[in-house]
C-alpha cells in the first residue's frame, strides 16, 4: 500500500541555469532544478541545492523558486555568473552548449545537514561532477549522508568522464538514463527489449544497483531489478511542442511514487505519461499548478 505517512523531502542536487532558445526565449532550467520543480508541483516538496551569481538572473531564480513555493535554503550565492546553455534543436532532439565555470560548478557544502532523520533520498546527475569543487561538494554528500541515492545520469558531452562512475553510481539504489546512455555504459547495443534488459543487468552487476530505469522516448520505459523486468509503452501525444526535460519529468514522476511506497510497476506508467505530457510544452516544466494536478489524478 502508498504510504500515508508525512514525507521526508528528497534531496537534489546540481544545475540551475537559463536555457535560451533560438527563437529569443529564456526558460529556466537544468536537469535537477526541473526535477525539483516538477517534484514540487506534483505535491513532493524537495531541498534544492545549486549556487547562482550575483546577478539578475541569479535573483529571478530565486524569485521563481520563491512564486512557485519551492525553498532556497539550499541555494547559494556565489561569486560567479549565474549558469547558461544555448538549446538548438537537431532532427527533432535538443543539443546544449553548455557553459563552463558558471556558479553551479562552485557549490559549497550545505549550511545544514543532510541525514536520513530528515530526507528521504539524495538525487542528483553527472554534470555536478565536470568541475571539482562541486565535485567534492556532492561525492561528500554521496559517502556521508547515508541516504538512499536516485542518479538521473544526464550524460552532457563534453563534460563526462567514466573514472566518475563508481563514485556516481556505485551503490546507487536507482539509476535513471536513456537507452543511448545505456548502450554507451555497457558498450553494447540496446535496441530491443532483450538487449535492454541485458545492459541493465550488465550496469547493474558492475555497480550493485538495485533498480536500472530506461527511458526509451516515444518507445516507452522499462525498470529492471534482481528478477523483474517492467515495461510500460507510451500513449502518442496530440501536439508535440518539444522533448526539452521530458527525462527529468519521467524522473520526478517516478520519484514521487518512490516516496510514497508505491509498488514500481504502478510508477513506471504513470511517469512514461507524465514524461509524454510534459512534451506537449515548451521546456521542461509549468507555472501552472493544474498542468502537474491533472498528471496527478
Amino acid at each position: 500500500m502508498p504510504s500515508t505517512s508525512p514525507l521526508l523531502p528528497p534531496v537534489v542536487v546540481g544545475e540551475v541555469l537559463f536555457d535560451h532558445f533560438p527563437d529569443g526565449n529564456r526558460v529556466l532550467g537544468g536537469a535537477p532544478l526541473n526535477l525539483a520543480w516538477n517534484l514540487q508541483g506534483l505535491g513532493v516538496p524537495s531541498i534544492f541545492i545549486s549556487a547562482v551569481g550575483k546577478d539578475s538572473e541569479g535573483e529571478l531564480i530565486q524569485q521563481e523558486m520563491t512564486s512557485w513555493g519551492m525553498s532556497t535554503r539550499g541555494l547559494q550565492i556565489v561569486d560567479h555568473p549565474t549558469g547558461r546553455v544555448s538549446v538548438t534543436m537537431v532532427d527533432g532532439q535538443p543539443e546544449y552548449d553548455i557553459v563552463n565555470e558558471v556558479a553551479f560548478d562552485f557549490i559549497q557544502p550545505p549550511s545544514f545537514p543532510i541525514t536520513a532523520n530528515e530526507f528521504s533520498m539524495l538525487c542528483y546527475g553527472s554534470l555536478a561532477f565536470r568541475c571539482p569543487t562541486t565535485r567534492r561538494t556532492l561525492t561528500d554528500l554521496i559517502q556521508q549522508s547515508g541516504l538512499d541515492r536516485f542518479v538521473d545520469i544526464n550524460i552532457r558531452d563534453p563534460f563526462f568522464d567514466v573514472a566518475w562512475l563508481d563514485t556516481l553510481l556505485g551503490g546507487a539504489r536507482w539509476v535513471k538514463l536513456s537507452e543511448a546512455e545505456l548502450s554507451r555504459l555497457v558498450d553494447a547495443p540496446c535496441n530491443d527489449q532483450s538487449q535492454i534488459a541485458a545492459g541493465c543487468e550488465t550496469l547493474r552487476g558492475r555497480f550493485d544497483i538495485d533498480t536500472v530505469l530506461v527511458t526509451c522516448g516515444s518507445e516507452g520505459a522499462h525498470a529492471c531489478s534482481a528478477g523483474s523486468h517492467e515495461f510500460s509503452p507510451v500513449a502518442p501525444v496530440d501536439s508535440l511542442a518539444d522533448t526539452v526535460g521530458a527525462g527529468d519529468s519521467f524522473a520526478a514522476a517516478t520519484i514521487a511514487g518512490l516516496i510514497r511506497n508505491v509498488p514500481i510497476r504502478e510508477i513506471l506508467p504513470k511517469a512514461a505519461k507524465f514524461a509524454s505530457q510534459v512534451c506537449t510544452i515548451h521546456g521542461a516544466t509549468s507555472k501552472d499548478q493544474s498542468f502537474y494536478d491533472q498528471a496527478s489524478a
